[in-house]
């Protein structure tokens, strides 16, 4: 098994965790708590590098979609950023990337994450104006 790893940047108004490693049915969970314990309000907007994860695997897609649900539900947002093209093609495969904010980088990432105002997160059609 390989290990997973985390870092969390703080900046004004978002965090930016990046993930390192496999996130499979034995991660998952360390992901899901990792998450969970560094958010700094249940609203807050979270950005998640993915340009080091190897592997997700469906249990760790579940905990995305439930992590996008829950920052919806308490008005904040969550962006993913610079996923493997193997983790962006089974993203397209489930449609994960319909219901999930994925960007190229990571700056594109927190620039939509911060540029949204809650609200707009909310809608579909709003999360692909630009904002400036």
């Amino acid at each position: 098994m390989r290990d997973l790893s985390f870092v969390t940047q703080r900046l004004p108004g978002v965090s930016v965790i990046s993930v390192a490693g496999e996130v499979d049915t034995t991660t998952a969970g360390q992901l899901d708590r990792y998450i969970r314990h560094s958010r700094r309000l249940p609203g807050e907007h979270v950005v998640i590098d993915l340009s080091e994860a190897q592997f997700m695997g469906s249990a760790g897609l579940r905990v995305l979609l439930n992590t996008h649900a829950f920052a919806r539900q308490h008005s904040g947002s969550l962006h993913l950023a610079a996923p493997h093209p193997k983790l962006a093609r089974i993203m397209e495969i489930t449609q994960a990337h319909t219901v999930l904010n994925v960007h190229a980088t990571v700056e594109q990432a927190v620039l939509a994450a911060l540029s949204s105002p809650a609200t707009e997160s909310l809608s579909p059609a709003s999360r692909g104006e630009d904002a400036g």
